[in-house]
Order: structure tokens, then sequence, then C-alpha cells
């Protein structure tokens, strides 16, 4: 999120110089065009990446909100076995947004990233 944070503040900072640069300075039409272009992209690129990343939060809020309901989530282990996810066996760790087997399952010490997860 802190380089989020960073490209959208140089994206500020480049629009500021762009629009300086663009009113008061003798730059040919192509270079101001050039510059204008280049900055819209900029948004529309720092736009996709935002929306992209509030759908994946709204997706792994679901899948938190129905283990934390009792459901069974499929997943695959990073290894690319196929393990079921339930309360019983898995613990859920937010910091790291992982499903870790509980210590007397058969899925004792397992890490299951919520990524690798489907309903």
């Amino acid at each position: 999120m802190a380089f989020f944070y960073l490209l959208l503040f140089l994206l500020l900072l480049f629009g500021v110089v762009g629009v300086v640069v663009y009113l008061f300075t003798d730059l040919t039409s192509r270079a101001k065009f050039t510059i204008l272009a280049t900055l819209i992209l900029g948004w529309l690129l720092v736009a996709g990446y935002s929306y992209y990343q509030n759908q994946k939060r709204i997706y792994h809020d679901k899948l938190y909100y129905l283990f934390i309901h009792g459901k069974t989530l499929h997943c695959r282990t990073p290894f690319g076995q196929k393990v079921d996810v339930n309360k019983q066996n898995f613990n859920f760790i937010s910091g790291t947004m992982v499903f870790m087997g509980k210590e007397k399952s058969p899925y004792a010490e397992l890490v299951v990233p919520i990524d690798r997860c489907e309903e």
C-alpha cells in the first residue's frame, strides 16, 4: 500500500510540474501533448490498480466471512495440493492473510494463502 501512496504522490508532483511546463514554457505542441498524455495514462493506471485492489479486498472479505461462518473453502497449497479449509482444521492469520493448520489436525503447520482459495 505504501508503494501506491508513493506512486500517487509522484503523479501529483509530476502533474504540478507538467502544468507549470505546459503553461509557462515554449515547448512544441507535440511535447505538450506528450506530457499531457503521459499524465493521463499514469492516472488511468493508478485508477485501474486501485479498482483491482478493491475488488481483490472484497473477494478476500467474502472468503473470510464464509470461513468464519463455518463454510469450507477449496484451496491449493503453494505446492499445488488441493486442501479443504475449514474452522475445525485451520486458523486465519489476518496479518499475512493466510490459513494455518491447527496443531492437532491433519494439516498441522500447513500454510495456505487466501489468494489461492475459492468458495
